[in-house]
């Protein structure tokens, strides 16, 4: 008879390699099977391994389980990349398996709408539609193309293009800028106006081809413009009987309005009807405009009773005159209390039209403009440092005066006194009277509290090197100086300083070096 096999515990086949005693958790050998798994109070331990076949399987499961998750995750990936590419400003949260629908269109919709806000309908609305399908329909939603600037050649400026936009995407428009599309014509103009009732500010400037035509069915159907910029367009598109239809056409809705560059002939007949029809007007930008007449007579007053709203105030480089009227007249005229910017700056390139800029056109202007915080008088050469020491301004914030007649005043630092505490912008390039500007920026940095000022431009001066020092010790806010051409200050400083890092690099320099030998490093 054939010799029995060993039996160990329990009868099952001893292996006297392993020998072991019997464990429900052995960490060796081969384990007794059990069907305690079927037991209605079974409960499997944390730490019970699974036999070689049940391991196999598991195995499998969790490779094929493993493959799913890394396809998922590349897809997931390949989808993340394609939103990191769209804009580097958007929101960065991607949730997992996002893309596949888990977050509804309505979400999405929002968070397009923030990414908008921010950075603009373009270009992120042409790039989110190449994601997917559903990024895509939501990017031809159109209240997400509610501001829309199509100046930047993000699509190509045509007419199919316009047409296209109109009909697809820009029914709930607001605000829409065409600006520097020069093969714009009047057909593509009427088609945006029919399908753009809610058009509230457009830009046309530099659009070369458009005709009164264009601008008349442009105020016919879209009722509700407040703004709208036709700088540098055609003469027939600001001609005199085009803007008054304009501004009788919008009436009290016309807030913003912008006629510069171009030949404006019968200006005078113009803009008693928009005194007459516009009282809520709070920008006129009239700079760079040729009159047919040498000079256009400005009705101060009238303006001031008829416009009180006026905010901004444009005349650079166009030949204005305050016209005669009495002194009861003028005494009695509300002026522009809410006048904020106003610029007077005269291109000195040319021939001189700065005639009409003296003391009383400005004293007049702003009379009460109590809240002005940009005063631009850049070429103005008959003005006095009077007018500006008797001015209501309060709190102004930018004075530029380049190339200015008031440098040549000794009394400079009083009307840097004055506006000490408020400037943080001034501009006193390529002026002459080395003495005067020297008091002027040395009076920007004295004081009690430090100066809030921040760009100091004084180019082409003659500034010394002790205001400099002053300015750079005593404005601790300072990140921008520009000393390019100063005859007067040492060699490797005359240039433009840009930036925290390097204002502070040059007041290191100043403060190394002593006054006197500053003064013998000088040219």
């Amino acid at each position: 008879m054939p010799r029995k096999a060993e039996r160990g515990i329990l009868g099952f086949k001893k292996d006297p390699k392993n020998q072991i005693l019997f464990s429900f958790n052995p960490r060796d050998g081969d384990e007794c099977p059990t069907s305690d798994s079927e037991d209605s109070d079974y409960l499997p331990s944390d730490e019970e391994r699974p036999s070689t076949s049940n391991r196999k399987q598991a195995s499998r499961r969790n490779n094929s389980n493993k493959t799913g998750k890394r396809k998922s995750n590349d897809q997931s990936g390949t989808e993340a990349n394609k939103v990191a590419k769209l804009s580097k400003n958007e929101t960065s949260v991607v949730l997992k398996s996002d893309f596949q629908g888990r977050l509804p269109p309505e979400v999405w919709l929002k968070i397009f709408k923030m990414v908008v806000n921010s950075d603009g309908a373009l270009p992120f609305l042409c790039r989110a539609a190449k994601v997917c399908c559903m990024w895509r329909e939501l990017a031809e939603n159109p209240l997400l193309w509610d501001t829309v600037d199509l100046s930047y050649g993000w699509i190509k400026s045509q007419d199919q293009t316009l047409v296209y936009l109109a009909n697809q995407r820009l029914s709930q428009c607001r605000t829409l800028s065409l600006s520097m599309w020069k093969n714009l014509t009047n057909q593509a103009v009427k088609v945006l106006s029919e399908n753009c009732p809610l058009l509230k500010s457009i830009n046309l400037s530099y659009c070369k081809k458009l005709t009164s035509e264009a601008i008349t069915a442009l105020v016919k159907n879209c009722h509700e413009i407040e703004d709208i910029d036709l700088s540098f367009t055609t003469n027939d598109a600001v001609s005199v009987s085009c803007l008054k239809n304009l501004v009788q056409t919008l009436g009290t809705n016309l807030r913003h309005l912008t006629v510069g560059g171009n030949t404006l002939k019968g200006f005078p007949a113009f803009l008693t009807t928009l005194m007459n029809s516009c009282p809520n007007l709070e920008t006129l930008d009239v700079s760079n405009a040729v009159f047919s007449s040498d000079f256009v007579s400005l009705n101060t007053e009238a303006f001031q009773a008829h416009c009180p709203k006026l905010r901004v105030l444009r005349l650079t480089n166009s030949k204005f005159r305050a016209s005669y009227v009495s002194q009861r007249i003028k005494a009695e005229s509300p002026g522009f209390p809410q006048l904020e910017q106003l610029s007077l700056a005269v291109s000195t390139s040319g021939l001189n039209s700065s005639l009409g800029f003296d003391d009383d056109f400005l004293s007049r202007l702003l009379k009460s403009s109590m809240e002005l915080r940009l005063l631009d008088l850049r070429g103005c050469t008959n003005l006095s440092t009077t007018s500006l020491q008797h001015l209501p301004v309060t709190h102004l914030l930018q004075l530029h005066m380049s190339q200015s007649s008031i440098t040549k005043y000794s009394d400079l630092d009083v009307v840097f006194r004055k506006w000490r505490h408020s400037l943080t912008h001034v501009d006193l390039s390529w002026n002459s009277f080395p003495e005067n500007l020297d008091k002027g920026v040395a009076a920007l940095a004295e004081g009690y509290e430090p100066s809030p000022l921040e760009h100091l431009n004084i180019a082409g001066t003659s500034v010394g090197v002790t205001p400099v020092k002053l300015v750079l010790e005593l404005c601790p806010k300072l990140t921008y100086i520009n000393l390019t051409s100063c005859r007067s200050l040492p060699r490797g400083v005359k240039r433009e300083f840009s930036g925290r890092k390097k204002v502070d690099k040059l007041k290191k320099d100043f403060e190394d070096v002593s006054d006197s030998e500053l003064e013998s490093l000088s040219d």
